[in-house]
């Protein structure tokens, strides 16, 4: 019993350190759940139980290197590698389509309606 209460004592205090840094990385992201909604009080559709992460994106923003570990039983899998999605392409392209329409003069606009 005691030597169980030493094991768990010591992994925490070895795990604190890396679990306190863990929150201040911008990167950190957890995918996790995922919503019906772009809106945290939507209703969540699924709970994820595996880890997954957004470690690094890459210049175009089109690239997102990603970790996914789950475990499984006695094993645990840990995978890293880069995803594409295209996000970056996709907000270069709706930013282009904004810009166009501000050009436009107001009057050429369908009135809005009431």
């Amino acid at each position: 019993m005691r030597a169980t209460l030493l094991i768990l004592l010591t992994a925490l205090l070895l795990t604190a350190p890396a679990l306190a840094q863990a929150g201040n990385d911008p990167l950190d992201l957890q995918v996790k759940k995922i919503y019906s909604a772009p809106d945290q009080s939507s209703g969540l559709v699924y709970d994820i139980p595996i880890e997954a992460k957004v470690l690094d994106v890459s210049e175009n923003n089109n690239w997102y290197k990603v970790k996914i570990a789950f475990k499984l039983g006695p094993f645990s899998y840990n995978y890293i590698g880069w995803a594409y999605i295209p996000v970056g392409d996709f907000v270069a392209e709706r930013s282009k389509k904004n810009e166009r329409l501000a050009r436009v003069p107001a009057e050429a606009l369908p009135p809005a309606e009431q």
